[in-house]
């Protein structure tokens, strides 16, 4: 075997661990600030269903509020806030989809009424998704989102970016071994073969 291609199997196989390792930290970086941006997507929807609650329970009208301005969840980044009677039902709104009230599964209300707070994400139509907030309270239920397009942006700039980063340092540990065990090599005594 030529001395260039005994060389780069070599590395190859030392390499190895370093590469687990950069794809391991890759793997790592990638989840946490995944999970960072989703999770901070629903900051803003827990504060509004919250304060809402506070409000319906202290008499506030349902009507009182939201806007009488709906926005179209299909076209709008907006935060927008709902509220809903006891059986599911629609009693005012500040969002619509397409002109029509929004409609949750049923299933979304009790998870909602077993536990403190239901956060999730839902997909009403293709390439409508939003992170949803729904909280029961005496009445019916609130519920608050928002469009996850702009988290969504962020996450496939992330997989690019993550991407693109871990193949440069896969290359560059590579490099970094095979130069090594070259220049080892070259300053080893005549005569001592390099494992």
């Amino acid at each position: 075997m030529g001395y260039l291609k005994r060389h780069m199997l070599a590395s190859f196989i030392q390499w190895i661990p370093l590469a687990t390792l950069v794809i391991f930290a890759a793997a790592m970086t990638y989840g946490t600030v995944q999970s960072n941006y989703r999770s901070a997507a629903n900051d803003p929807q827990i504060q509004m269903a919250v304060d809402a609650r506070i409000a319906l329970m202290s008499g506030t009208a349902p009507q009182n509020l939201v806007p009488a301005n709906k926005l179209d969840i299909a076209q709008s980044l907006a935060p927008y806030l709902a509220i809903y009677d006891t059986t599911g039902q629609v009693v005012a709104s500040s969002a619509t989809l397409h002109g029509q009230p929004l409609t949750l599964p049923s299933g979304v209300f009790e998870s909602a009424k077993s536990m403190d707070m239901d956060v999730i994400t839902w997909a009403p139509e293709t390439n409508v998704r939003n992170a949803i907030v729904v909280l029961h309270y005496a009445d019916g239920y609130v519920m608050a989102g928002r469009s996850l397009k702009l988290v969504e942006q962020r996450e496939s700039n992330l997989d690019l970016e993550v991407g693109v980063a871990s193949l440069a340092a896969l290359v560059a540990t590579y490099l970094a071994v095979l130069f090594t065990r070259m220049l080892a090599s070259r300053l080893q005594p005549a005569g001592v073969r390099q494992p």
